[in-house]
């Protein structure tokens, strides 16, 4: 795919993002750098102990703070802890590596501030940072938490028929882009990579593109001893927690982590 205009995506998603009402919440919202990382945190009343980084998703190309507001909202009323999205860095001025890179930035430093219990979770490409940074990382989480996400990186497994899944094209320009590869063979293969990590929940719509990676990740978990569940949303396509399913996502996710204890 040739000719994309990553301005005009960034704008667009900023559009469509400023266009949606917020949820209420009860709790503070507060934005905040971190390291020199753009981050919002989420507060709610009540908030019990621990911290869940969160990593939007879009391609790998575009996204900020405002794309998946609502959704950090509904996460943090939902499970009682705090969330913390962080504003990483984006292709093509960074490379995957560099993103993770920023999502350990946070991870260290919540950790070296006194945050003893710590999650991750991803949504769609933001699934690919959250995935590669739990295994980088010496600190102990708690869980992953993934939805619809970005887990070959090839695209080998990507469902072409599928009816809502992410654009095909741009998948292949962006994470040729930012993964920085010559060909797709030789991005990275996150479903079997599961060795180590924490436990995983994965929400997917049954909608999607991406659901046999989805489906090949918690069978790579199972093999693995891997604590792992993998819900699979009736009628949902790529992208639900911003079209009015994110409170399907928080409903499998509350019990899963047991957050409150």
């Amino acid at each position: 795919m040739t000719g994309v205009d990553v301005a005009q995506l960034r704008a667009e998603a900023r559009e469509r993002a400023a266009n949606r009402e917020p949820i209420a919440f009860d709790g503070e919202i507060a934005g905040a750098s971190l390291a020199g990382l753009g981050v919002r945190h989420y507060r709610p009343a009540g908030a019990n102990p621990g911290a869940v980084i969160y990593l939007h998703g879009g391609y790998g190309l575009f996204g900020d703070l405002d794309l998946q507001d609502n959704y950090c909202r509904l996460l943090a009323a939902g499970l009682g802890v705090d969330v913390v999205s962080v504003d990483y860095r984006l292709a093509p001025e960074a490379s995957l590596a560099e993103s993770v890179g920023d999502a350990l930035t946070v991870v260290d430093l919540l950790h070296s501030r006194g945050v003893a219990r710590l999650w991750l979770a991803g949504d769609s490409a933001g699934g690919a940072v959250a995935c590669l940074a739990a295994e980088a990382t010496d600190v102990p989480l708690e869980g992953l938490l993934l939805t619809n996400p970005l887990l070959d990186l090839s695209l080998s497994s990507f469902d072409d028929d599928a009816p809502e899944g992410p654009d095909r094209a741009l998948s292949e320009f962006a994470l040729l882009t930012w993964c920085r590869v010559d060909d797709l063979a030789h991005a990275p293969e996150l479903r079997y990579r599961v060795a180590g990590l924490p436990s995983c929940l994965v929400v997917v719509g049954d909608r999607d593109a991406l659901v046999p990676e989805a489906r090949a990740f918690v069978a790579a978990c199972e093999r693995n001893e891997v604590r792992s569940q993998l819900v699979v949303l009736p009628g949902a396509g790529h992208g639900f927690v911003s079209a009015g399913r994110a409170p399907d996502a928080v409903a499998a996710a509350v019990g899963w982590f047991d957050l409150a204890r």
